[in-house]
């Protein structure tokens, strides 16, 4: 569904003469914004590759970014520690082992070299909706919630009795989804190690 079809649902679903195409607009984003602040789904999840240009070996997240998965190198996963901790490592070059979150940068340490490869996972936000024929993973896989979050801010804008109704299609929405990733989190074959090792003889 692109935004064109959104906003006319949602326009005829509150059924308001007062409700402009900029109004619904205004409720659509901020139920993607409610959404990805909620949620943590399939297609949220990416992947970069990225050197470390910087001598001081400081990295800035890209511009979608919401929450971290893992970040590594060839030589393994990079541990995320606190400021203490990180304040005591050498600032030196060498293979990154941890690193420190301050705002939109990561901070590894040791430093490494220009021509090291590092990975990023995390979870970022879907592109807003501008125009009438887009559309984005939340338009087209989660239409209802993005609906219903939508209508439950349009009716608290405009006081109308129906908000606990919406509010409740919102947040059933929303559990769908965290069902269906679970189910898809566990899907599939599974590797499962040992506990304990047992010496041989």
């Amino acid at each position: 569904m692109n935004y064109a079809a959104l906003k006319a649902q949602l326009r005829g679903l509150i059924n308001r003469s007062d409700m402009t195409d900029e109004l619904a607009g205004n409720f659509l984003h901020l139920a993607q914004v409610r959404l990805e602040r909620l949620l943590r789904t399939s297609f949220m999840q990416r992947f970069v590759s990225f050197s470390v240009d910087r001598p001081d070996g400081v990295f800035r997240v890209p511009t979608d970014y919401l929450e971290l998965i893992e970040l590594f190198s060839d030589c393994g996963e990079l541990d995320r520690v606190d400021m203490g901790r990180w304040l005591k490592l050498p600032a030196s070059s060498g293979t990154p082992k941890s690193f420190v979150q301050t705002g939109h940068d990561f901070r590894l340490r040791p430093h490494p070299a220009p021509s090291d490869i590092l990975y990023l996972r995390y979870y970022g936000c879907e592109p807003s909706l501008v125009n009438d024929a887009d559309a984005n993973h939340w338009s087209y896989a989660a239409s209802d919630a993005l609906i219903y979050g939508a209508a439950e801010y349009a009716a608290d804008h405009f006081e109308d009795e129906r908000l606990s109704r919406f509010a409740a299609r919102f947040t059933e929405a929303c559990n769908e989804l965290r069902d269906q990733q679970l189910q898809e989190d566990f899907s599939g074959p599974m590797s499962i190690q040992p506990t304990y090792s047992y010496p041989t003889e």
